[in-house]
């Protein structure tokens, strides 16, 4: 088969037999090799840019299919008809979407990568947990909780437990020092417990 010098983009499509879409990407990729007023594909010249610039990983289907149009076409006396499927193959190679199993493998992996990644996270987090270093969020919040309710028990009995102690002392000095001993005494009672989640979250 004797292939004209140059084609359309439409035309050089039905050479190699490939849809137009697919003709189009290859020329924004740039494996195509145009004519001066980039209206036309110079034929060879493309057909030999697309088998220099084939993806190494699909070289081998490329080359399968090459072999069996060679065979083909010296069968039938067509051997001219190689390089132009050369060329296709190539093309196809390049344009065609990749396989299921691929893509499927592809979901497999990044799947597994994030269940390796959480169950790094959950090592981490047990390992921090033994050393001290990190505390169960719930148990901290239940403490913090009981911390919080027991300071406010304290700070509210505080009138009726120092309301007829201050009702009796007539120096301004003293009752200011009696209330504030007892809030001393209710902050440190409060940080006590603190200390004492900090201390279990130590051991």
């Amino acid at each position: 088969m004797n292939l004209p010098e140059t084609a359309s983009f439409a035309g050089f499509a039905n050479i190699l037999g490939i849809k137009p879409s697919a003709v189009t990407a290859l020329r924004h990729a740039g494996r195509l090799v145009l004519t001066d007023d980039s209206k036309r594909v110079q034929v060879a010249a493309s057909q030999q840019r697309l088998r220099d610039t084939a993806d190494p990983s699909k070289s081998g289907v490329v080359a399968h299919h090459a072999a069996e149009r060679a065979s083909k076409g010296a069968g039938q006396g067509n051997a001219a008809d190689a390089p132009a499927g050369a060329a296709h193959e190539a093309a196809r190679a390049v344009t065609e979407p990749a396989p299921a199993q691929d893509r499927a493998g592809s979901t497999y992996q990044a799947s597994r990568a994030v269940r390796e990644r959480y169950l790094a996270m959950e090592a981490k987090r047990a390992y921090e947990v033994a050393i001290g270093k990190l505390m169960d969020a719930n148990e901290v919040a239940v403490a913090v909780a009981h911390a919080a309710a027991t300071l406010r028990t304290r700070l509210e009995s505080l009138p009726d437990v120092l309301g007829p102690q201050l009702a009796a002392i007539t120096d301004e000095a003293q009752a200011r020092a009696t209330l504030a001993e007892a809030i001393q005494h209710a902050l440190e009672e409060t940080s006590r417990q603190f200390a004492n989640i900090a201390e279990r979250g130590a051991i």
